[in-house]
């Protein structure tokens, strides 16, 4: 088997895993078609106490008139009302989990307002084409499964366990499962996307996650790989991708680095570093504040 890879992180962790508001992740894990699907998990609850949600909820796409009708006639805002969300990007859909508080009549009527219809808790109306419905229904008071897909009972399908992967989670607020089946669907990614995604793309899956690193955030990478060897080669060719994605750049910039904005996603790139020891290979990348200011001001 080729490397196996796992993202790690150290950010401070608030403890709701144990059970709180409708299970614990390991379970909610379990509804979801996580073969071959890309999972994302996010905390909104420790985001709301980090902060970044207020800042997210001061940008342009707050302002939006549909962004408040939706607020006002749903009376469901991610901002206040959620509190954790597992996705899982697949073939065939995008499934949600989702806990928080929810006004279920205010989300009934917000579907037959849409022309959608509602029975025994399940909710189905049309998405933005006439190939995606939408459907969701409690699962609890404060559990919510939701889907986009062709199928418009689709989030039926969260009732019960769906077709498995092991996926890799760290207890981070926000992580990103990737298997290879995943990323090899995901055409027209950027072309130093590519490069990185070269260098691993013998791996089962990859696990992004970000920590603290002093009074600033970092990405982590770890690649396990089978043997020492292996594992130079990797850490050797995702330092050639970097190096080579800086000289893209400074291209572009007349051979001037500075003169490429420095809180752009490819210089984010630019800056990995990489180590290996013994079977294993580690990156990490800076995440300076002005960088994620300028990421949430894009929202």
């Amino acid at each position: 088997m080729a490397c196996g890879a796992v993202l790690a992180g150290t950010l401070a962790w608030w403890g709701y895993r144990n059970g709180m508001l409708g299970g614990s992740e390991a379970s909610l894990l379990q509804r979801l078609p996580t073969q071959d699907a890309a999972v994302l998990s996010v905390d909104f609850a420790e985001l709301r106490h980090s902060g970044l949600l207020q800042k997210m909820a001061s940008g342009p796409t707050a302002q939006e008139p549909e962004y408040a009708a939706f607020v006002r006639d749903s009376g469901l805002n991610y901002q206040t009302d959620l509190d954790y969300a597992l996705v899982a990007f697949a073939t065939d859909g995008t499934f949600l989990l989702v806990r928080g508080r929810f006004d279920w009549a205010k989300l009934e009527n917000y579907a037959r307002a849409r022309g959608g219809t509602c029975s025994n808790g399940l909710c189905r109306m049309t998405g933005s084409q006439p190939d995606r419905r939408i459907s969701y229904l409690p699962l609890n008071r404060h559990l919510m499964a939701l889907a986009v897909s062709r199928d418009d009972v689709a989030a039926t399908r969260l009732q019960h366990s769906g077709p498995q992967r092991l996926v890799e989670a760290p207890r981070d607020p926000v992580w990103l499962n990737i298997p290879a089946a995943a990323w090899k669907r995901g055409a027209g990614l950027p072309a130093g996307t590519q490069l990185f995604l070269s260098g691993i793309s013998g791996a089962d899956q990859v696990l992004v996650s970000v920590g603290p690193s002093g009074q600033e955030l970092e990405a982590r990478l770890s690649v396990d790989c089978h043997s020492p060897q292996e594992a130079t080669a990797l850490a050797v060719q995702l330092q050639q991708a970097a190096t080579t994605l800086r000289d893209l750049l400074a291209g572009k910039a007349g051979g001037k680095p500075g003169a490429t904005p420095p809180d752009d996603l490819g210089m984010l790139l630019t800056a990995g570093v990489f180590a290996q020891n013994g079977n294993k290979v580690t990156g990490r990348w800076p995440l300076r504040k002005a960088f994620l200011d300028s990421l949430i001001a894009g929202i």
